[in-house]
């Protein structure tokens, strides 16, 4: 039985406010992103938030939206 590994924190010194998550799920481990099912509704509401399409952009652009609003994520 292998042990499942979470994701590392994202997080920079920036940040002042760190979501805490429960343990990714399998759709997130697999594409190794934070709330990367399709259907889970978390960069959706920071989307609407912030006024900016983040369901839209790369993962990569996500994170760095994350980060200029002083947001980290971690499970």
């Amino acid at each position: 039985m292998s042990r499942l590994q979470g994701l590392p924190p994202v997080l920079d010194a920036g940040t002042r406010l760190l979501v805490l998550g429960s343990f990714p799920g399998v759709a997130s481990l697999r594409a190794q992103q934070y709330y990367g099912h399709p259907q889970n509704q978390f960069w959706k509401l920071l989307g609407a938030l912030w006024q900016r399409p983040l369901i839209t952009l790369p993962y990569a652009e996500r994170i760095a939206a994350l980060h200029e609003h002083g947001l980290g994520v971690w499970d």
